[in-house]
């Protein structure tokens, strides 16, 4: 019996776009739940990265996120604590189509990521199959080194200043701008940022170094209108706030149409609602 069949993936949607200069634009998980993956991939995202750096996500629902992230119908991706091997071999080995690396702020870092994302004779990663492979049209050895992305980010102040060298190393598919980290590095704070400001020199300064070599650049965005921006300016890897971001605007949106004023709200300190 062949019940409901299953769809074959024979490129990663995300790669094929950095490297036609066409747009990748996605969203962030940070809510550490596979229902909320999967209507988050059902909207139509290129990607959704699971957010593994900075969010309480465990392996195993990391792995649920990628398997519902799949089924929605976008690439499942995942940001890596740190660039780890271990975290990186293992998140791939799980079914992630791309990995965001955090925190390489020179060729060295670059480098060691991309090891750690290609098997032999390129880099180092050890060979134990993956979860996506029985997904894949045909070898996944094969399509894994042509298809899996590795998205480095910048997001210091040594990585913008290293920043056409990084973007240069071969392997690197593109890099994510953390505009939070790139603030704090660089000694600003949020109202030191936006245009005109150094800070986005300094993004732009990674665009331009990306134009140069032929890397894709990305950023995370605050709402629709910055995306559309950065897309006309040439970014390509662009993420939309996240699945927590969207709920509480949603939600804070709705409840401020409520006539409550003057009605009792919460728990009433610690007595019983019961």
């Amino acid at each position: 019996m062949r019940g409901i069949g299953k769809i074959k993936i024979d490129k990663n949607p995300v790669k094929y776009n950095l490297h036609h200069g066409l747009p990748a634009v996605g969203t962030w998980m940070s809510t550490c739940s596979p229902v909320s993956a999967e209507i988050m991939a059902n909207i139509g995202w290129d990607w959704v990265v699971v957010d593994v750096e900075h969010s309480p996500v465990g392996f195993e629902t990391m792995v649920n996120c990628f398997r519902a992230i799949q089924l929605g119908g976008a690439a499942p991706m995942a940001r890596v604590p740190w660039n780890d091997t271990i975290w990186i071999q293992r998140t791939l080995d799980a079914g992630a189509m791309g990995l965001v690396v955090p925190m390489v702020n020179n060729v060295e870092d670059a480098k060691h990521a991309v090891s750690n994302m290609k098997y032999a004779t390129v880099g180092q990663r050890s060979f134990g199959g993956s979860r996506i492979s029985s997904y894949i049209e045909g070898d996944y050895y094969t399509w894994a080194q042509e298809n899996i992305a590795v998205i480095v980010m910048i997001e210091t102040a040594e990585a913008v200043e290293n920043a056409e060298e990084i973007l240069a190393v071969e392997g690197v598919d593109g890099c994510f701008i953390g505009p939070n980290d790139l603030m704090l590095s660089m000694g600003l704070t949020r109202e030191q940022t936006g245009p005109g400001s150094p800070h986005e020199a300094a993004i732009m300064r990674v665009l331009e170094a990306g134009k140069k070599v032929g890397t894709a650049v990305g950023k995370h965005c605050w709402d629709p209108a910055e995306v559309n921006r950065r897309i006309e300016q040439g970014f390509q890897f662009l993420a939309l706030n996240s699945d927590a971001a969207f709920m509480t605007r949603e939600a804070r949106a709705q409840f401020s149409q409520l006539k409550l004023d003057g009605v009792p709200r919460g728990a009433g300190g610690s007595k019983s609602l019961y």
